[in-house]
């Protein structure tokens, strides 16, 4: 069934209307209703009260807004109200933005695509396993897209890739240069709501083009100096696409810290860890230098690939290493 997000809905107040954030920026948001954008702004009391979350409303978020202006070109509104959201992706807020405070990425999203190169950038490491614990943590689908694989033989890394597959997870291997794997990226979009993260450079917005060239999304060249990407796109933006469904592209990220995650939960959301889990001596046992551990044998005995293991333990120690100086979260 096909992803409609713009449609409009029943309000009990025939005065609001109701539709879907598509941008978001500087307290001004771009809300779609129907075949409609709506330039709206935030009512004052919103933003009243202690901040817990960098931004009020994000894209995918559903809104209720009164109308100030429809005969405007475009037509302007007040956002009333947030509508709870049923999911979201969210990060630790960048420390410049004073303290603990949380980043949602986006609201109400079916999947969310990890997408990293194999070249040129080089793949970050731990970054695929914590986005995939947010998308644990938050119910929505982990998917993992490796482009630039023209640029390697074919079998380059290809097993620590295809155990997130082992695990449940699709995977793509793809290049916008050759077109391997578009038509697969393609079909894996169609008709869901997607948002895709990966640093600047990863091919995020080349793939976007590859499979729907009207999009025009503005794309650049790796830097010779440091092998990183120069950020292209500058805010997360829905896109509908000619398949059905919705794509967010956001602006390249090097690091993500999940939300809302406390240490003592951190491995329930690593499903390779369940089997051996259960071995453990220790019901209370984190996996890291408790005797008798399950998930150590397997470890050991290389069912569980070590620098799994290794992602895991660093992102405990960064989650303990916030609480203790932030509390929860």
């Amino acid at each position: 069934m096909e992803a409609d997000i713009s449609k409009k809905t029943t309000t009990p107040d025939d005065s609001f209307r109701e539709g879907i954030v598509i941008r978001s920026t500087a307290g001004h948001l771009q809300v779609s209703l129907g075949s409609i954008i709506w330039r709206c702004k935030m009512r004052g009391r919103l933003k009243k009260g202690p901040r817990v979350s960098q931004t009020l409303a994000v894209v995918g978020d559903r809104v209720r807004f009164s109308v100030l202006d429809e005969a405007a070109d475009p037509p302007t509104g007040v956002v009333e109200e947030v509508l709870p959201r049923r999911n979201r992706i969210s990060r630790m807020a960048a420390r410049r933005s004073g303290g603990n405070v949380e980043q949602v990425l986006m609201a109400n999203l079916d999947q969310v695509v990890a997408v990293q190169s194999v070249m040129e950038p080089a793949p970050q490491t731990g970054f695929v396993d914590r986005l995939l614990v947010a998308a644990e943590r938050f119910g929505v689908d982990g998917i993992l897209v490796l482009n630039k694989w023209d640029l390697v033989s074919e079998q380059h890394d290809r097993d620590k890739w295809e155990y997130f597959e082992k695990l449940g997870y699709q995977v793509l291997f793809t290049s916008a240069e050759s077109g391997q794997g578009v038509e697969d990226f393609r079909q894996m979009l169609k008709d869901r709501i997607s948002l895709l993260i990966g640093a600047s450079g990863v091919g995020k917005s080349t793939l976007l083009n590859a499979i729907q060239p009207e999009l025009g999304l503005r794309v650049n060249e790796v830097t010779g100096k440091t092998g990183l990407g120069r950020h292209t796109t500058t805010r997360t933006e829905l896109f509908p696409l000619d398949t059905g469904g919705f794509i967010a592209d956001s602006p390249g990220i090097r690091g993500f810290d999940p939300w809302d995650i406390d240490p003592l939960e951190v491995r329930d959301y690593f499903p390779d860890f369940l089997e051996g889990q259960s071995e453990c001596r220790f019901r209370t046992c984190m996996h890291r230098d408790e005797p008798a551990c399950g998930v150590k044998k397997l470890v050991a005995r290389k069912i569980i690939p070590g620098w799994r293991h290794a992602a895991y333990l660093a992102l405990l120690g960064d989650l303990e290493e916030r609480k203790k100086k932030l509390g929860y979260r």
